[in-house]
């Protein structure tokens, strides 16, 4: 590591080591396979003496013994395998990300939505996406939570300053981060509904402090074992016995249907506890002093048995689809019935909790994505929080393009004028800075680091208009969607909703001069609103407003230089209007006239 950042070799040098811990482990397994095999053929061996000499049966006992161990040893060795492997794979996709190779992260497609306030043109989710580039959740709920809060944030300055100091208390803490990250992808939870678990939480007991079943399923089996005992000592009665498991699996038969539908509802639910308990664990052997990771650590402590527990409850419902120990368990034991009970008393003692608990995981697993961007660029800036309409920033830039490339601005809003006008030709950058405004000023929001040297902010609601698209299905062409934006955003003003407002390049849809007709009248009546508003355009005509308003529309452009016929661009903010185009020359240049 370098400068207190890590680099693309620290991570590969991490693959390395893990795949090497995971070929090292498979070697184990390999082992452990050729033991059993000698054990099962020595457990042969000694069966076949034992048909001469019965004494061989006893010992049987202690090559068994050996063979159940090794199963066991075996399927954690797998466990751990699998976990190593996806150790060495995120550290592979971490130094891909941080080279600026490649983003492997699940890209959050499902949370895109064209026609939301501001995700869309901010490129939110989808391939290339920030959230495909902040994402590190261990777990789909964690997924979720990171893209509500991306998409909603609704945190106050304080709860904003909790966040933050997770996020640098987590940073650090690169081993509970990876390790979290490979035990969550060990399940696959992404298709794991919860509704079906949580409305099993609000469901009426079938057995548990019910007092007819209670006795049933003690006196029964009590009955039965005893007729076994009796007609085992005695050689006589068999048909008593077969008639008493008789009744005990009728009784079970009487139930089944209701039971195989908690199972289906349990079953993967079960597996995927398993592992959240192991999460929970994780997080409970560490020591924390900020505040909100000290709650959520003391949720762990409390969950990660409980929720072993239930997951070991769960396996244990499921052995029932065992034909064999179906007829044995229900037929001697009414074991249904006691499996069902346990389930039910643990919901009894935990129902209110589980969700709590589930929320707790989904959101430090969330903040262990922002945790990472925090630990992959130390210098990022966490935002302070003003109660001032201003928004500052120095050195900022977008994340999504590196460091090397990144040319970074200083911009200022809102100290005194509210509405600024950039200005500039095609692809002087107005676009690449109005979106590192937008999503750094989500960042922010939710309690990351964002991609600037500093960055005040107030709290405010975000609305963009940049890539306002048409809609067949609900018969809107792209200028009456654009429209349709824009009134929705002069609503909410109307309303008192203090907003931050990203426009680019608005009214596309219409002639020249009713544009620019268009675009000075909403700025004009913009400024007056309790918002900041950005909006770049090619009109360098709207410059005018600066003169008539100097107080409240301050202006701002990006240059293009033409040189020895050659374009170029330095993508630094300058103060002032526009004065260059680069269209003719670029349809010169490429033969177009």
């Amino acid at each position: 590591m370098a400068n207190g950042s890590p680099t693309v070799a620290f991570y590969q040098q991490r693959a390395q080591q893990f795949q090497a811990e995971s070929e090292s482990v498979e070697k184990q397994i390999r082992l452990y396979a050729w033991i059993r095999v000698g054990l099962v053929l020595l457990i042969a061996l000694i069966i076949y003496l034992a048909l001469s000499s019965p004494d061989f049966y006893y010992a049987v006992i202690l090559p068994l013994a050996g063979f159940i161990l090794l199963v066991r040893k075996q399927t954690a060795a797998r466990e751990l395998k699998e976990r190593l492997s996806y150790l060495s794979l995120l550290n592979q996709r971490e130094a891909k990300a941080l080279g600026f190779e490649s983003i492997e992260f699940d890209e959050g497609n499902a949370f895109a939505d064209v026609h939301y306030a501001y995700s869309h043109d901010l490129d939110l989710f989808g391939p290339g996406s920030v959230f495909q580039y902040l994402n590190r959740c261990g777990t789909h709920s964690g997924e979720i939570k990171l893209a509500q809060d991306l998409k909603y944030p609704h945190f106050t300055k304080q709860e904003l300053l909790q966040r933050q100091q997770a996020v640098r208390e987590l940073a650090p803490q690169l081993e509970l981060r990876q390790q979290v990250w490979a035990t969550g992808k060990q399940i696959n939870d992404t298709a794991f509904d919860v509704s079906g678990l949580l409305n099993w939480l609000k469901e009426k007991p079938i057995f548990y402090k019910d007092t007819f079943n209670t006795i049933l399923r003690w006196v029964l089996p009590a009955i039965t074992l005893a007729v076994l005992a009796f007609v085992i000592y005695t050689m006589s009665y068999f048909g008593l016995f077969l008639l008493m498991t008789a009744i005990q699996l009728a009784l079970a038969a009487s139930y089944a249907k209701r039971i195989g539908a908690m199972q289906q509802v349990l079953v993967t639910g079960g597996k995927i506890m398993h592992n959240y308990a192991k999460i929970f664990e994780l997080l409970s052997k560490e020591q924390f002093s900020s505040e909100k990771m000290q709650q959520h650590h003391a949720i762990a402590l409390n969950a990660f048995e409980k929720v072993k527990e239930f997951s070991a409850l769960v396996n244990a419902l499921e052995a029932r689809m065992n034909p064999l120990a179906m007829q044995l368990g229900n037929g001697l034991f009414l074991y249904d019935f006691h499996t069902v009970s346990k389930l039910e008393k643990w919901r009894k003692e935990n129902a209110h909790a589980l969700p709590g608990w589930l929320e707790s995981l989904a959101e430090w697993d969330s903040l262990i994505s922002l945790a990472t961007l925090h630990y992959n660029y130390p210098h990022y800036a966490f935002a302070e929080v003003s109660d001032k309409m201003t928004l500052k920033g120095q050195a900022i830039g977008h994340l999504l393009i590196p460091d090397a490339e990144r040319v970074n601005n200083s911009f200022e809003i809102g100290n005194p004028q509210r509405v600024y006008l950039i200005t500039g030709a095609n692809m002087a950058g107005k676009s690449t800075f109005l979106r590192a405004l937008g999503v750094n000023f989500v960042l922010a929001q939710i309690g990351s680091p964002v991609c600037a040297g500093v960055w005040q902010t107030p709290l405010l609601k975000l609305r963009t208009g940049m890539r306002t698209t048409d809609s067949l299905q609900e018969h809107q062409s792209y200028f009456f969607a654009e429209l349709n934006r824009l009134q929705s955003i002069v609503q909410e003003l109307e309303a008192g909703t203090p907003m931050f407002i990203l426009l680019d390049e608005i009214l596309k849809g219409t002639n020249s001069t009713d544009k620019q007709l268009g675009s000075l009248e909403l700025l004009k009546r913009l400024k007056e609103k309790n918002a900041l508003t950005v909006l770049a355009t090619h009109d360098i005509a709207l410059g005018v407003l600066k003169e008539e308003y100097p107080t409240q529309i301050a202006t701002a452009c990006f240059e293009g230089k033409i040189e020895n016929d050659q374009l170029s661009f330095d993508y630094t903010l300058h103060a002032g209007v526009a004065q260059k185009a680069n269209a003719t020359f670029l349809m010169r240049k490429m033969g177009i006239i």
